[in-house]
């Protein structure tokens, strides 16, 4: 009897653990993790390392040092940022996802819808925003959406 019971014990721990490792190293999950440590960087005014987690897109668009100051203006300075908290949504994979109207399709990315919460001199608000997290040379990197803008 006690040679079931150690060898059911077993198998569920065995179980456990490959539910464990399949979900922790599915792309969605680490797409996450990915947004989780962006949104970290962000959080800690650590600008430089968060733009290293840009798409190659967006630091085309972003130059390192134009970012660090554009992001430290608009966050800490023009809303009077003291702190801010963020939270993420659903996540969902999209297949083909253009960045751009004339971009070229991206052929898988996971979109995480972001809720930043921040608490400033003027107030509390929320800005809730998707970001597009895709995969580049075995590394993930944020993207967001500028489909609407280049018309």
């Amino acid at each position: 009897m006690h040679k079931l019971l150690l060898l059911l014990f077993i198998l569920a721990i065995a179980v456990a653990g490959t539910i464990y490792f399949v979900v922790a190293s599915s792309p969605e999950h680490q797409a996450e993790e990915a947004a989780e440590e962006f949104y970290a960087y962000e959080q800690r005014g650590a600008f430089s390392e968060s733009w290293e987690m840009l798409h190659p897109m967006m630091k085309e668009k972003f130059p390192k040092g134009t970012y660090i100051q554009d992001r430290s203006d608009v966050i800490m300075n023009y809303f009077g940022v003291l702190h801010f908290t963020y939270s993420f949504g659903d996540i969902e994979e999209m297949k083909n996802w253009l960045p751009t109207v004339e971009g070229e399709p991206i052929p898988i990315v996971y979109r995480i819808t972001v809720s930043q919460h921040f608490n400033g001199k003027y107030g509390n608000s929320t800005l809730i925003q998707d970001v597009y997290m895709a995969e580049v040379d075995g590394e993930w990197k944020l993207l967001w959406d500028y489909q609407n803008m280049d018309s």
